[in-house]
């Protein structure tokens, strides 16, 4: 009877330590700026593998994940910077735009803003070899004062 208790902690405890790992198995988190302001976004799908753990996540589209995100105002025509504390193998953004983004690879990690006034939703994908990720975050242009 012992014996089968200690089996039971022994896999409770196997079984904890594993789910605990697959929970921070993500792709680095970016820090996203304009005009010197940080941009609150949201983590949509995404693939990611480390040690032989591999985590696939799906996610709504662009404009649902959004919904709950502050806009940020930032004047028309200003630049986008995006940074990881890991640096990506290649990064692409695009606006969600009819139920689909046209996305630009990013060389500079840079992005310029629409110079027309509105809402955007930015949609950017990051890929490293241990896989990808997509965010998302909310734009509205305003003039130039």
């Amino acid at each position: 009877m012992k014996r089968c208790l200690w089996i039971l902690i022994f896999l409770f405890f196997i079984t904890g330590c594993q789910s605990k790992e697959n929970k921070d198995l993500k792709p680095p988190h970016p820090t996203i700026t304009v005009n010197n302001q940080e941009i609150s976004y949201v983590m949509g799908a995404y693939s990611w593998s480390e040690n032989g753990e591999v985590v696939n996540a799906d996610s709504e589209s662009p404009a649902e994940l959004v919904e709950k995100v502050k806009v940020h105002e930032v004047p028309r025509g200003k630049t986008i910077s995006i940074n990881f504390d890991y640096k990506a193998s290649s990064i692409e953004i695009g606006i969600w735009e009819n139920n689909g983004v046209d996305f630009k690879r990013s060389n500079n990690h840079e992005f310029t803003i629409p110079e027309e006034e509105g809402e955007f939703i930015f949609v950017i994908h990051a890929s490293w070899d241990q896989g990808d990720g997509i965010y998302a975050f909310r734009i509205k242009t305003i003039n130039n004062y």
